[in-house]
């Protein structure tokens, strides 16, 4: 046989080869595939919730996943999908840690906070009845006091409605705000600001 003739069939032979190398490749792409498309599916609404960012880089390495997939880069789909459902368990798993962290904030809130805010109250009523203010507390500071007071009402029944619904992070984030402004108005009243309100 000539030897281009011998050249010409080395290279269908190759073609052929390579050929069926990427349709054995393909059913187990479109498989990972569909499987990752499932995990992201099933943590997205939590991890967008919670993990927004996160939440961005599974849908953006899915997409880029596809793609390769409709260039026929089998093996590169295949490895960024399975790569990706495990992303999405692992998302999932941080989601649910964080979820028990904000739980625990919200209840030492929600356990502190409604005292606090009495007291405050207390306070703000006695000082308004008395004829005269006490040193070191002045017209000025009661007024502000009282404004503050009014803000940190508002602000823990945004927070309280939050958790009534179930959102957690909005809860602690409002909640996190009464507690600097709690502090605020404790220190305008000379009141003493108790540790948990420092941080």
């Amino acid at each position: 046989m000539p030897r281009y003739m011998t050249t010409f069939m080395a290279m269908i032979l190759t073609a052929v080869l390579m050929g069926a190398c990427g349709s054995a490749e393909k059913g187990p792409a479109e498989a990972a595939l569909k499987a990752a498309e499932q995990a992201i599916d099933a943590a997205s609404s939590d991890v967008s919730k919670y993990m927004p960012e996160q939440a961005r880089a599974l849908t953006d390495g899915l997409a880029a996943a596809k793609e390769k997939f409709n260039k026929g880069d089998y093996k590169a789909a295949l490895s960024e999908a399975q790569a990706l459902a495990t992303k999405a368990k692992d998302a999932t798993s941080a989601v649910a840690t964080k979820k028990s962290e904000l739980a625990k904030n919200w209840q030492d809130m929600n356990a502190g906070m409604p005292r606090v805010m009495e007291a405050i109250q207390r306070r703000v009523d006695i000082l308004s009845q008395s004829k005269k203010l006490p040193a070191g507390i002045t017209s000025e500071q009661l007024a502000q006091a009282k404004s503050g007071l009014a803000e940190i009402n508002s602000q823990w029944t945004e927070a309280t409605a939050a958790s009534t619904n179930g959102n957690l992070a909005d809860a602690v984030a409002k909640g996190t705000a009464a507690k600097r402004k709690t502090a605020e108005v404790l220190a305008a009243l000379n009141m003493p600001v108790p540790e948990a309100l420092k941080s």
